[in-house]
């Protein structure tokens, strides 16, 4: 075997030189060099484990929006039974919401009054005005939910009017 010019030759039985290192002379072993090791792609569980985090966050959040919907529905479609009562003599005004949150106005009526009235919807808000008539006298109002007193008012006078309102929710 020859040598190229400008290249030691190496001796018969000599050791090769240990993995990794050029042997002398500038020559690779036989076989050239083992390839790398393969270096493992991070990317791809970075970008997996990001996915994996959205996807949780929109699932939780989609699951809390379904309960919330379902609570307001829940609570829209729930009826409540409110008791009016006008108290007094004589006549007088009365004005109260009504199940749909209306407000009606009732002239001329014959006291004491009172009226049952179902409440449905999301806010549950109520109200009931009594107002004596020009002879004056006294009024009361009282709103009850359940046997509940939730307000209760009293005036006298002229033309004095007893206002109560409440949350029947």
């Amino acid at each position: 075997m020859t040598v190229p010019p400008g290249y030691p030759q190496q001796p018969y039985g000599q050791q090769p030189p240990p993995y990794g290192q050029q042997p002398a002379g500038g020559y690779p072993p036989q076989g050239g060099y083992p390839p790398p090791p393969r270096k493992k792609k991070v990317w791809p569980w970075v970008l997996g484990g990001v996915l994996v985090v959205l996807l949780l966050v929109v699932g939780g959040c989609v699951a809390l929006v379904g309960t919330v919907a379902n609570e307001i529905e829940n609570e829209v479609s729930r009826e409540v039974t409110v008791s009016y009562q006008a108290g007094g003599t004589g006549t007088g005004t009365v004005i109260h919401t009504d199940g749909s949150m209306d407000v009606v106005t009732e002239s001329d009526v014959a006291l004491p009054w009172s009226k049952d009235v179902a409440v449905t919807g999301l806010v549950k808000f109520v109200s009931l005005s009594v107002m004596s008539g020009i002879d004056g006298g006294t009024v009361s109002c009282k709103i009850t939910v359940g046997g509940k007193v939730i307000a209760q008012d009293e005036a006298t006078g002229q033309l004095a009017t007893a206002s109560c309102t409440g949350d029947a929710g």
